[in-house]
């Protein structure tokens, strides 16, 4: 169900060095990899900058050897997207004014490190974002207040209060994760047709 020119869809640029930041932190995951690979050869030496990746991703693209032959002087490697926003978390409790953050990913997990970032009021010029990898949705049950990630399909059932969900395109900055509804509302047990949309 993409409808386009939806307000609240997040809009993705590619990260590109901010030489008025006095820290950096690159975070990645699966084909975000990319991203950071991308912008390496930009950044100056004299550059603080720390990186934390993590290859887990629906895509199966682990670009964690590729990062650690191109000279990070601080490049730390996680098995698992809890354990990399884990470490985020515990790097922004301990920056400074000055602190850029570029995220690259997954929409899912995008998401989830700007709500990290939320949590120490980083702005929007302070944080940049570009998409790689899967489309999948990190999808909100309107109905119990469940969340579910890596979600593929137009219709997904919710794991929380077991409704079948329409997976709609508002995107809640707050929350992460676009909205999902109940699908059969109006007619019980009519459903629209499943489709893979975001794949």
């Amino acid at each position: 169900m993409l409808v386009p020119d939806v307000k609240s869809r997040p809009q993705y640029q590619q990260l590109r060095f901010d030489p008025s930041g006095r820290f950096h932190l690159f975070v990645g995951q699966g084909d975000g990899g990319l991203a950071l690979l991308r912008v390496r050869p930009e950044l100056p030496e004299s550059a603080e900058i720390r990186v934390i990746y993590t290859g887990e991703s629906l895509t199966g693209c682990d670009l964690s050897e590729e990062l650690a032959g191109c000279g990070w002087r601080q490049l730390k490697v996680l098995t698992t997207q809890v354990a990399a926003l884990q470490m985020l978390d515990e790097v922004l409790e301990q920056s400074l004014m000055g602190t850029r953050l570029y995220v690259a990913g997954s929409e899912g997990f995008i998401g989830a490190a700007e709500q990290v970032a939320a949590r120490y009021n980083l702005q929007s010029d302070e944080l940049q974002r570009e998409h790689q990898g899967s489309s999948a949705r990190r999808v909100f049950c309107v109905h119990c207040q469940t969340s579910q990630d890596d979600v593929t399909t137009n219709i997904v059932l919710c794991r929380g209060c077991g409704r079948h969900l329409l997976v709609r395109d508002h995107y809640s900055r707050r929350l992460a994760a676009f909205m999902g509804g109940m699908a059969d509302a109006e007619v019980p047990g009519c459903l629209p047709e499943l489709r893979e949309g975001f794949g």
